[in-house]
Protein backbone atom coordinates (compact mmCIF):
# COMPACT_ATOMS: atom_id res chain seq x y z
CA UNK A 1 0.00 0.00 0.00
CA UNK A 2 2.73 2.62 1.23
CA UNK A 3 4.77 2.18 -2.37
CA UNK A 4 1.36 3.09 -4.09
CA UNK A 5 0.62 6.18 -2.17
CA UNK A 6 4.40 6.99 -2.42
CA UNK A 7 4.09 6.43 -6.16
CA UNK A 8 0.89 8.85 -6.64
CA UNK A 9 2.82 11.69 -5.02
CA UNK A 10 5.21 11.40 -6.85
CA UNK A 11 3.12 11.34 -10.02
CA UNK A 12 1.28 14.64 -8.44
CA UNK A 13 4.81 16.11 -7.58
CA UNK A 14 6.06 15.75 -11.08
CA UNK A 15 2.81 17.07 -12.85
CA UNK A 16 2.53 20.09 -11.01
CA UNK A 17 6.06 20.73 -11.15
CA UNK A 18 5.83 20.64 -15.18
CA UNK A 19 2.92 22.96 -14.98
CA UNK A 20 4.48 25.74 -13.68
CA UNK A 21 5.24 28.51 -16.04
CA UNK A 22 9.36 28.88 -16.00
CA UNK A 23 9.37 32.18 -14.66
CA UNK A 24 7.49 31.44 -11.50
CA UNK A 25 9.33 30.08 -8.58
CA UNK A 26 7.94 26.73 -7.65
CA UNK A 27 6.47 26.86 -4.13
CA UNK A 28 7.91 24.42 -1.06
CA UNK A 29 5.02 22.00 0.03
CA UNK A 30 5.86 20.34 3.15
CA UNK A 31 5.87 16.56 2.60
CA UNK A 32 3.44 14.40 3.48
CA UNK A 33 4.35 11.84 5.92
CA UNK A 34 3.98 8.21 4.51
CA UNK A 35 2.88 5.69 6.89
CA UNK A 36 5.20 2.57 6.73
CA UNK A 37 3.40 -0.40 7.03
CA UNK A 38 6.28 -3.08 8.04
CA UNK A 39 6.55 -6.79 6.60
CA UNK A 40 6.31 -9.23 8.99
CA UNK A 41 9.44 -11.69 7.59
CA UNK A 42 8.29 -15.13 7.05
CA UNK A 43 10.53 -16.49 9.87
CA UNK A 44 8.13 -14.93 11.91
CA UNK A 45 5.17 -15.55 9.93
CA UNK A 46 5.68 -19.46 10.52
CA UNK A 47 6.30 -18.93 14.31
CA UNK A 48 3.38 -17.38 15.00
CA UNK A 49 1.26 -20.20 12.33
CA UNK A 50 3.04 -22.99 14.61
CA UNK A 51 2.10 -21.21 18.02
CA UNK A 52 -1.34 -20.61 17.17
CA UNK A 53 -2.02 -23.98 16.18
CA UNK A 54 -0.37 -25.47 18.62
CA UNK A 55 -2.59 -22.82 21.07
CA UNK A 56 -5.44 -24.46 19.08
CA UNK A 57 -6.15 -20.58 17.73
CA UNK A 58 -7.23 -22.00 14.69
CA UNK A 59 -9.06 -18.74 13.36
CA UNK A 60 -5.84 -17.37 14.12
CA UNK A 61 -3.95 -19.73 11.70
CA UNK A 62 -6.10 -18.97 8.91
CA UNK A 63 -4.64 -15.85 7.46
CA UNK A 64 -1.30 -16.40 8.66
CA UNK A 65 -1.30 -19.42 6.57
CA UNK A 66 -3.24 -17.69 3.87
CA UNK A 67 0.13 -14.94 3.82
CA UNK A 68 2.56 -17.45 3.84
CA UNK A 69 1.01 -19.51 1.05
CA UNK A 70 0.82 -16.46 -0.97
CA UNK A 71 4.49 -16.24 -0.84
CA UNK A 72 4.96 -19.83 -1.51
CA UNK A 73 2.55 -21.78 -3.13
CA UNK A 74 4.21 -24.84 -2.27
CA UNK A 75 4.69 -25.14 1.71
CA UNK A 76 3.05 -28.16 2.41
CA UNK A 77 3.58 -27.64 6.37
CA UNK A 78 1.82 -24.59 5.86
CA UNK A 79 -1.37 -25.73 3.72
CA UNK A 80 -2.07 -28.76 6.04
CA UNK A 81 -2.02 -26.47 9.27
CA UNK A 82 -4.84 -24.28 7.22
CA UNK A 83 -6.32 -27.18 6.17
CA UNK A 84 -6.39 -29.01 9.76
CA UNK A 85 -7.49 -25.74 11.07
CA UNK A 86 -10.69 -25.37 8.45
CA UNK A 87 -11.13 -29.30 9.43
CA UNK A 88 -11.25 -28.49 13.43
CA UNK A 89 -13.20 -24.96 12.38
CA UNK A 90 -15.88 -27.07 10.55
CA UNK A 91 -15.11 -25.39 7.43
CA UNK A 92 -15.74 -28.79 5.70
CA UNK A 93 -16.70 -27.60 2.13
CA UNK A 94 -13.65 -25.20 2.15
CA UNK A 95 -11.13 -28.09 3.05
CA UNK A 96 -12.75 -30.10 0.67
CA UNK A 97 -12.05 -27.61 -1.87
CA UNK A 98 -8.61 -26.61 -0.83
CA UNK A 99 -7.72 -30.34 -1.41
CA UNK A 100 -9.19 -30.43 -4.95
CA UNK A 101 -7.25 -27.53 -5.65
CA UNK A 102 -3.63 -28.99 -4.04
CA UNK A 103 -3.84 -32.52 -5.38
CA UNK A 104 -3.71 -32.19 -9.18
CA UNK A 105 -4.58 -35.55 -9.63
CA UNK A 106 -8.42 -36.71 -8.81
CA UNK A 107 -7.71 -39.87 -7.80
CA UNK A 108 -5.15 -38.65 -5.27
CA UNK A 109 -7.21 -36.22 -4.38
CA UNK A 110 -10.56 -38.38 -3.86
CA UNK A 111 -8.07 -40.65 -1.70
CA UNK A 112 -7.09 -37.58 0.62
CA UNK A 113 -10.02 -36.87 1.33
CA UNK A 114 -12.15 -40.04 1.90
CA UNK A 115 -8.90 -40.25 4.72
CA UNK A 116 -9.52 -37.08 6.22
CA UNK A 117 -12.82 -38.72 8.96
CA UNK A 118 -9.62 -41.01 10.21
CA UNK A 119 -6.73 -39.16 10.13
CA UNK A 120 -8.49 -36.33 12.40
CA UNK A 121 -10.70 -39.55 14.73
CA UNK A 122 -14.16 -38.11 13.98
CA UNK A 123 -15.51 -41.44 14.86
CA UNK A 124 -14.42 -40.30 18.72
CA UNK A 125 -16.09 -37.03 18.48
CA UNK A 126 -19.22 -38.40 17.31
CA UNK A 127 -18.58 -36.15 14.22
CA UNK A 128 -20.24 -37.35 10.41
CA UNK A 129 -17.13 -37.78 8.09
CA UNK A 130 -20.39 -38.37 5.18
CA UNK A 131 -19.45 -35.66 3.80
CA UNK A 132 -15.43 -36.63 2.88
CA UNK A 133 -16.33 -39.85 1.87
CA UNK A 134 -19.36 -38.67 -0.71
CA UNK A 135 -17.39 -35.52 -1.88
CA UNK A 136 -14.34 -38.07 -2.78
CA UNK A 137 -16.78 -40.82 -4.24
CA UNK A 138 -18.31 -37.64 -6.45
CA UNK A 139 -14.98 -36.13 -7.81
CA UNK A 140 -13.28 -39.74 -8.50
CA UNK A 141 -15.85 -42.35 -9.15
CA UNK A 142 -14.15 -44.96 -10.39
CA UNK A 143 -11.61 -44.78 -6.82
CA UNK A 144 -12.51 -47.58 -4.80
CA UNK A 145 -11.03 -45.89 -1.73
CA UNK A 146 -13.31 -44.10 -0.97
CA UNK A 147 -16.29 -46.71 -1.04
CA UNK A 148 -14.36 -49.12 1.33
CA UNK A 149 -13.60 -46.52 3.69
CA UNK A 150 -17.55 -45.75 4.01
CA UNK A 151 -18.01 -49.57 4.06
CA UNK A 152 -15.57 -49.75 7.38
CA UNK A 153 -17.66 -46.37 8.56
CA UNK A 154 -21.17 -48.44 8.25
CA UNK A 155 -19.36 -51.33 9.78
CA UNK A 156 -18.48 -48.92 12.95
CA UNK A 157 -21.85 -47.86 13.01
CA UNK A 158 -23.21 -51.34 12.92
CA UNK A 159 -25.11 -50.55 9.09
CA UNK A 160 -23.79 -53.69 7.86
CA UNK A 161 -25.86 -54.45 4.51
CA UNK A 162 -24.72 -50.92 3.53
CA UNK A 163 -21.02 -52.03 4.69
CA UNK A 164 -20.68 -54.83 2.95
CA UNK A 165 -22.42 -53.15 -0.21
CA UNK A 166 -20.04 -50.40 -0.13
CA UNK A 167 -16.85 -52.20 0.84
CA UNK A 168 -17.21 -55.05 -1.75
CA UNK A 169 -17.88 -52.53 -4.35
CA UNK A 170 -14.83 -50.69 -3.43
CA UNK A 171 -12.64 -53.43 -3.43
CA UNK A 172 -14.03 -54.57 -6.45
CA UNK A 173 -12.95 -50.87 -8.40
CA UNK A 174 -9.33 -51.12 -6.47
CA UNK A 175 -6.38 -52.27 -8.93
CA UNK A 176 -4.21 -55.34 -7.74
CA UNK A 177 -1.62 -52.69 -5.84
CA UNK A 178 -4.00 -50.88 -3.91
CA UNK A 179 -6.39 -54.29 -3.46
CA UNK A 180 -3.58 -55.25 -1.74
CA UNK A 181 -3.44 -52.74 1.19
CA UNK A 182 -6.99 -52.80 1.74
CA UNK A 183 -7.66 -56.20 1.91
CA UNK A 184 -7.83 -56.37 5.56
CA UNK A 185 -10.15 -53.57 5.87
CA UNK A 186 -12.33 -55.61 3.69
CA UNK A 187 -11.35 -58.74 5.11
CA UNK A 188 -12.92 -56.79 8.64
CA UNK A 189 -16.06 -55.62 7.54
CA UNK A 190 -16.74 -58.91 6.37
CA UNK A 191 -16.01 -60.21 9.75
CA UNK A 192 -18.25 -58.17 11.64
CA UNK A 193 -20.95 -58.72 8.93
CA UNK A 194 -21.06 -62.00 10.06
CA UNK A 195 -19.43 -63.30 6.82
CA UNK A 196 -16.71 -64.96 9.15
CA UNK A 197 -15.44 -68.06 6.30
CA UNK A 198 -15.28 -65.31 3.95
CA UNK A 199 -12.96 -62.90 5.55
CA UNK A 200 -10.66 -66.17 7.52
CA UNK A 201 -10.61 -67.29 3.58
CA UNK A 202 -10.10 -63.93 2.08
CA UNK A 203 -6.77 -63.40 4.24
CA UNK A 204 -5.57 -66.70 4.59
CA UNK A 205 -5.36 -66.83 0.76
CA UNK A 206 -3.47 -63.39 0.47
CA UNK A 207 -0.98 -64.32 3.33
CA UNK A 208 -0.41 -67.74 1.17
CA UNK A 209 -0.17 -65.51 -1.78
CA UNK A 210 2.69 -64.13 0.18
CA UNK A 211 0.57 -60.72 0.95
CA UNK A 212 2.05 -61.06 4.75
CA UNK A 213 1.88 -57.68 5.88
CA UNK A 214 1.38 -56.71 9.45
CA UNK A 215 -2.11 -55.64 8.77
CA UNK A 216 -2.59 -58.49 7.01
CA UNK A 217 -1.49 -60.99 9.94
CA UNK A 218 -2.73 -58.93 12.88
CA UNK A 219 -6.05 -58.72 11.39
CA UNK A 220 -6.10 -62.35 10.15
CA UNK A 221 -5.38 -63.13 14.03
CA UNK A 222 -7.28 -60.84 15.62
CA UNK A 223 -10.35 -62.74 13.82
CA UNK A 224 -9.30 -65.82 15.69
CA UNK A 225 -8.76 -63.96 19.13
CA UNK A 226 -12.78 -62.42 18.99
CA UNK A 227 -14.01 -65.55 18.14
CA UNK A 228 -12.30 -67.24 20.98
CA UNK A 229 -10.95 -69.86 18.97
CA UNK A 230 -7.51 -69.81 20.21
CA UNK A 231 -5.89 -73.23 19.92
CA UNK A 232 -7.35 -72.87 16.16
CA UNK A 233 -5.04 -69.11 15.75
CA UNK A 234 -2.11 -70.77 17.19
CA UNK A 235 -2.27 -74.21 15.05
CA UNK A 236 -2.30 -71.67 11.91
CA UNK A 237 0.32 -69.34 13.10
CA UNK A 238 2.44 -72.74 13.59
CA UNK A 239 1.96 -73.31 10.36
CA UNK A 240 2.88 -69.93 8.83
CA UNK A 241 5.89 -70.50 11.15
CA UNK A 242 6.98 -73.59 9.64
CA UNK A 243 6.65 -72.16 6.02
CA UNK A 244 8.06 -68.55 6.50
CA UNK A 245 9.23 -67.81 10.08
CA UNK A 246 8.68 -64.41 10.67
CA UNK A 247 8.09 -62.21 13.60
CA UNK A 248 4.51 -61.09 12.77
CA UNK A 249 3.77 -64.64 12.96
CA UNK A 250 5.83 -65.44 16.10
CA UNK A 251 4.18 -62.40 17.85
CA UNK A 252 0.45 -63.44 17.11
CA UNK A 253 1.22 -66.67 18.38
CA UNK A 254 2.43 -65.22 21.72
CA UNK A 255 -0.51 -62.96 21.80
CA UNK A 256 -2.81 -65.93 21.49
CA UNK A 257 -0.83 -67.91 23.77
CA UNK A 258 -1.40 -65.02 26.66
CA UNK A 259 -5.01 -65.00 25.80
CA UNK A 260 -5.16 -68.90 26.83
CA UNK A 261 -3.67 -67.95 30.26
CA UNK A 262 -0.44 -70.27 28.53
CA UNK A 263 2.33 -67.89 29.73
CA UNK A 264 5.07 -70.61 30.02
CA UNK A 265 4.69 -70.91 25.78
CA UNK A 266 3.80 -66.97 25.32
CA UNK A 267 7.38 -66.16 26.73
CA UNK A 268 8.93 -69.07 25.01
CA UNK A 269 7.88 -67.24 21.76
CA UNK A 270 8.91 -64.25 23.50
CA UNK A 271 12.33 -65.40 24.15
CA UNK A 272 12.74 -66.20 20.26
CA UNK A 273 11.51 -62.53 19.46
CA UNK A 274 14.39 -61.20 21.68
CA UNK A 275 16.96 -63.55 20.58
CA UNK A 276 16.21 -63.78 16.40
CA UNK A 277 14.75 -60.80 16.09
CA UNK A 278 15.94 -58.09 17.62
CA UNK A 279 12.83 -57.47 19.29
CA UNK A 280 14.55 -56.53 22.59
CA UNK A 281 12.79 -57.46 25.95
CA UNK A 282 8.95 -55.79 24.72
CA UNK A 283 7.07 -58.85 24.42
CA UNK A 284 8.83 -60.37 27.49
CA UNK A 285 7.94 -57.90 29.85
CA UNK A 286 4.47 -57.47 28.03
CA UNK A 287 3.96 -60.97 29.02
CA UNK A 288 5.35 -60.57 32.42
CA UNK A 289 7.65 -63.38 31.85
CA UNK A 290 10.35 -64.31 34.84
CA UNK A 291 13.55 -64.09 32.50
CA UNK A 292 13.24 -60.34 32.97
CA UNK A 293 10.93 -59.81 35.71
CA UNK A 294 12.09 -58.45 39.14
CA UNK A 295 10.95 -60.85 41.97
CA UNK A 296 8.86 -58.46 43.83
CA UNK A 297 6.17 -61.00 44.57
CA UNK A 298 4.63 -60.33 48.06
CA UNK A 299 6.03 -63.43 49.68
CA UNK A 300 9.54 -62.76 48.09
CA UNK A 301 12.05 -62.50 50.97
CA UNK A 302 14.61 -59.84 49.64
CA UNK A 303 16.76 -57.23 50.54
CA UNK A 304 15.28 -54.01 48.21
CA UNK A 305 18.55 -51.71 48.48
CA UNK A 306 17.59 -47.75 47.87
CA UNK A 307 19.92 -44.83 46.90
CA UNK A 308 18.63 -41.54 49.30
CA UNK A 309 20.22 -38.02 48.90
CA UNK A 310 19.25 -36.10 51.15
CA UNK A 311 20.40 -32.57 51.91
CA UNK A 312 23.68 -33.30 49.81
CA UNK A 313 24.17 -36.72 52.07
CA UNK A 314 24.28 -40.20 50.48
CA UNK A 315 23.46 -42.96 51.87
CA UNK A 316 21.46 -46.16 51.51
CA UNK A 317 18.02 -47.49 52.87
CA UNK A 318 17.38 -51.28 53.18
CA UNK A 319 14.06 -52.88 53.46
CA UNK A 320 14.55 -56.49 53.97
CA UNK A 321 12.18 -59.79 54.22
CA UNK A 322 8.75 -57.95 54.44
CA UNK A 323 5.68 -59.71 54.86
CA UNK A 324 3.01 -57.91 52.98
CA UNK A 325 -0.03 -58.94 53.01
CA UNK A 326 -2.46 -56.06 51.85
CA UNK A 327 -5.66 -57.55 53.83
CA UNK A 328 -3.88 -57.31 56.95
CA UNK A 329 -1.28 -55.04 57.20
CA UNK A 330 2.82 -55.14 56.19
CA UNK A 331 5.97 -55.71 58.94
CA UNK A 332 9.46 -54.75 57.35
CA UNK A 333 13.09 -54.31 58.35
CA UNK A 334 14.92 -51.03 57.66
CA UNK A 335 18.71 -50.03 58.26
CA UNK A 336 20.31 -47.06 56.93
CA UNK A 337 23.65 -47.04 56.28
CA UNK A 338 26.54 -44.50 56.80
CA UNK A 339 26.58 -41.25 59.19
CA UNK A 340 22.76 -42.13 59.76
CA UNK A 341 23.52 -45.43 60.84
CA UNK A 342 19.80 -46.30 62.46
CA UNK A 343 17.54 -49.34 62.20
CA UNK A 344 14.71 -50.92 63.51
CA UNK A 345 11.48 -52.41 62.26
CA UNK A 346 7.99 -51.02 60.86
CA UNK A 347 4.52 -52.54 61.55
CA UNK A 348 2.02 -51.06 59.17
CA UNK A 349 -1.78 -51.77 60.78
CA UNK A 350 -4.65 -53.21 58.51
CA UNK A 351 -6.95 -49.80 59.01
CA UNK A 352 -3.86 -47.87 57.66
CA UNK A 353 -2.69 -50.59 54.80
CA UNK A 354 -6.67 -50.25 54.21
CA UNK A 355 -7.00 -46.37 54.02
CA UNK A 356 -3.91 -44.04 55.12
CA UNK A 357 -3.28 -41.00 52.28
CA UNK A 358 -0.41 -40.11 53.99
CA UNK A 359 3.09 -41.28 54.08
CA UNK A 360 6.00 -41.76 56.88
CA UNK A 361 9.01 -40.65 54.90
CA UNK A 362 11.06 -39.46 58.33
CA UNK A 363 12.64 -42.29 59.97
CA UNK A 364 14.44 -42.15 63.51
CA UNK A 365 15.98 -45.11 65.23
CA UNK A 366 13.93 -47.86 66.78
CA UNK A 367 10.99 -49.23 65.80
CA UNK A 368 7.45 -47.46 64.31
CA UNK A 369 3.48 -48.77 64.70
CA UNK A 370 1.64 -47.23 62.02
CA UNK A 371 -1.85 -46.81 62.53
CA UNK A 372 -2.94 -43.86 60.43
CA UNK A 373 0.42 -43.31 58.00
CA UNK A 374 1.85 -46.00 55.66
CA UNK A 375 5.70 -46.16 54.53
CA UNK A 376 7.43 -47.67 51.54
CA UNK A 377 4.19 -48.86 50.77
CA UNK A 378 0.88 -46.76 49.44
CA UNK A 379 -2.71 -47.67 50.85
CA UNK A 380 -5.37 -50.27 49.15
CA UNK A 381 -7.60 -47.03 48.81
CA UNK A 382 -4.39 -44.85 47.38
CA UNK A 383 -3.85 -47.68 44.98
CA UNK A 384 -7.27 -48.31 43.79
CA UNK A 385 -8.07 -44.29 43.54
CA UNK A 386 -5.32 -44.18 41.05
CA UNK A 387 -6.63 -47.52 38.80
CA UNK A 388 -9.96 -46.36 38.99
CA UNK A 389 -9.75 -42.66 38.82
CA UNK A 390 -6.12 -41.36 37.52
CA UNK A 391 -5.36 -39.36 40.88
CA UNK A 392 -5.27 -39.32 44.36
CA UNK A 393 -4.40 -37.35 47.38
CA UNK A 394 -1.52 -38.01 48.37
CA UNK A 395 0.47 -36.13 52.19
CA UNK A 396 4.20 -37.58 50.95
CA UNK A 397 6.12 -34.43 51.93
CA UNK A 398 6.67 -33.17 55.12
CA UNK A 399 5.84 -29.78 53.36
CA UNK A 400 2.45 -30.67 51.21
CA UNK A 401 -0.05 -32.61 50.23
CA UNK A 402 -0.81 -33.19 47.07
CA UNK A 403 -3.18 -34.54 43.89
CA UNK A 404 -1.34 -36.74 42.19
CA UNK A 405 -2.26 -38.00 38.92
CA UNK A 406 -1.01 -40.95 36.85
CA UNK A 407 1.05 -40.34 33.38
CA UNK A 408 0.62 -42.03 30.72
CA UNK A 409 4.16 -44.02 29.83
CA UNK A 410 5.03 -45.65 26.49
CA UNK A 411 7.46 -48.16 28.25
CA UNK A 412 5.85 -48.38 32.02
CA UNK A 413 8.99 -50.60 33.63
CA UNK A 414 11.38 -49.76 36.06
CA UNK A 415 14.85 -50.68 35.49
CA UNK A 416 16.82 -52.31 38.66
CA UNK A 417 19.67 -54.67 39.04
CA UNK A 418 18.97 -58.06 40.06
CA UNK A 419 21.85 -60.03 41.22
CA UNK A 420 23.95 -58.40 39.02
CA UNK A 421 21.55 -58.69 35.93
CA UNK A 422 18.96 -55.73 34.46
CA UNK A 423 15.51 -56.62 35.39
CA UNK A 424 12.09 -54.84 35.23
CA UNK A 425 9.30 -53.76 37.36
CA UNK A 426 5.86 -52.61 35.60
CA UNK A 427 5.09 -49.48 37.60
CA UNK A 428 2.62 -46.24 37.94
CA UNK A 429 4.34 -43.12 37.53
CA UNK A 430 1.95 -40.72 39.60
CA UNK A 431 2.96 -36.55 39.57
CA UNK A 432 1.40 -34.28 41.62
CA UNK A 433 -1.11 -31.53 39.69
CA UNK A 434 0.41 -28.59 41.25
CA UNK A 435 3.05 -26.88 39.25
CA UNK A 436 4.58 -25.05 42.53
CA UNK A 437 5.41 -28.10 44.28
CA UNK A 438 6.27 -30.91 41.73
CA UNK A 439 6.41 -34.32 43.31
CA UNK A 440 6.86 -37.84 41.88
CA UNK A 441 6.34 -41.10 42.48
CA UNK A 442 7.08 -44.72 40.62
CA UNK A 443 5.00 -47.85 42.63
CA UNK A 444 5.27 -51.31 41.52
CA UNK A 445 1.79 -51.86 39.49
CA UNK A 446 0.40 -54.64 41.58
CA UNK A 447 -2.52 -54.36 44.10
CA UNK A 448 -1.13 -57.09 46.16
CA UNK A 449 2.13 -55.57 46.59
CA UNK A 450 2.60 -51.67 45.79
CA UNK A 451 5.93 -50.97 46.56
CA UNK A 452 6.92 -47.73 46.04
CA UNK A 453 9.75 -48.00 43.82
CA UNK A 454 11.20 -43.88 43.16
CA UNK A 455 10.38 -40.89 44.89
CA UNK A 456 11.09 -37.42 43.76
CA UNK A 457 10.17 -34.77 47.04
CA UNK A 458 12.03 -32.62 48.97
CA UNK A 459 14.35 -35.59 48.91
CA UNK A 460 15.04 -38.44 46.42
CA UNK A 461 15.09 -42.02 47.22
CA UNK A 462 14.96 -44.76 44.23
CA UNK A 463 15.34 -48.63 44.69
CA UNK A 464 18.55 -49.85 43.16
CA UNK A 465 18.90 -53.62 43.63
CA UNK A 466 17.25 -56.27 44.87
CA UNK A 467 19.44 -59.13 46.94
Amino acid sequence: MYKITFFAIMCLFVNTLFAQPKTEAVKTVPAVPVKIVPIVSTKELKKQLERNFKRKKYKAVLPIADTLLKRNKKDENVFWKKLGSEIYLKMDKQAIADLKKWYKNKDTAASVIALIPYQFDFAAKKRSGDIYVKSAMAWAPKNGIPYILYGAEFADAKKMDEAVKYAKKGYELLNEKYRKGFTSTYAGVLHMADKKEDAYKLLEDEMAAGNTTDDNAITYFSFYSTDERYQDGINKATEFIQKEPLSIFYIRRSLLYAKMGNSEKACEDAVTLRDKFEQYDYWLKRFDCAQVMAPVKPDAQRTYIYEVIFQDKLYDFRVTNPKVDMDNGISFKYKMTGEVGINGVVNISKEAIDTAHVQMNRFSNGNKDLTEETSVWISNAVFNELKTNGESYIHASVFSAQVFEVVTEDDPFYAVQVDDQTKYIKCLHIVSKSGDDSQELWINDDPKNPIILKMKLDFSIELKQIL
